[in-house]
């Protein structure tokens, strides 16, 4: 993630980034590239990760999802998202399976390493980001035209934000998330969603009560 994070700022930086996905496209293809010198063979698991991005241009916004982020934007007599509901389809089968067989903590490892796996090298249009010398990038997009004068807000978040909308319903929908950051700010309600956690036994379709919250707000 480091190494990501500063491959995104430094080329961010001078403003001259002609399209979100080229640019994850030839970073993993570096961060590739540098792991092939190390000896990666005891690694159980390769890092990877999901993400959303925002390429401001001049004339249009660009929303970039890899994995199971969520970008949100509402502005300009307009509301739109970009997120997916196959990773928590794939975890909540794999719950199901994982009761219905009475798996193993060891056999439920490993069968979520299998998917993982399964996610680095990319199956039926999804993936995570990784530098994993078979993986396969699967990057979608969001367009929105600039008008001038127009502003726009924007959440993106990690899918540990996005249970308040998808699982717990706390929100009806994502403006409504959207708009609830906006009036108490994300930390608040990144709290309210921690307390609902605590009070809940279990969260259906899930194998952990929560997940990491990676959240960012941002006026265009």
């Amino acid at each position: 993630m480091d190494r990501l994070q500063g491959a995104l700022q430094t080329r961010g930086a001078d403003g001259t980034v002609a399209s979100g996905t080229l640019l994850l496209t030839e970073i993993q293809a570096e961060i590739v590239a540098e792991l092939a010198r190390h000896d990666l063979r005891e690694m159980q698991q390769h890092p990877c990760c999901s993400l959303t991005l925002l390429v401001v241009h001049e004339d249009v916004l660009e929303i970039v999802r890899v994995g199971d982020a969520v970008g949100v934007l509402c502005g300009d007599s307009l509301e739109l998202e970009i997120s997916t509901g196959f990773f928590d389809a794939r975890e909540a089968a794999a719950v199901e399976q994982a009761r219905a067989q009475d798996l193993t903590m060891d056999e439920i490892t490993s069968a979520m390493y299998r998917r993982r796996s399964e996610y680095i090298r990319g199956i039926n249009g999804e993936s995570v980001f990784s530098g994993h010398p078979d993986g396969n990038l699967f990057a979608h997009s969001l367009l929105v035209p600039r008008r001038r004068g127009a502003g726009f807000v924007v959440l993106l978040c990690t899918d540990g934000l996005a249970r308040a909308v998808t699982e717990y319903r706390l929100f009806a929908d994502w403006p409504a998330l959207l708009n609830a950051c906006l009036a108490k700010g994300v930390d608040a309600v990144i709290t309210e969603m921690r307390a609902f956690e605590d009070a809940a036994e279990s969260v259906a379709g899930k194998f952990k009560k929560s997940d990491d919250v990676a959240a960012v707000l941002l006026q265009v």
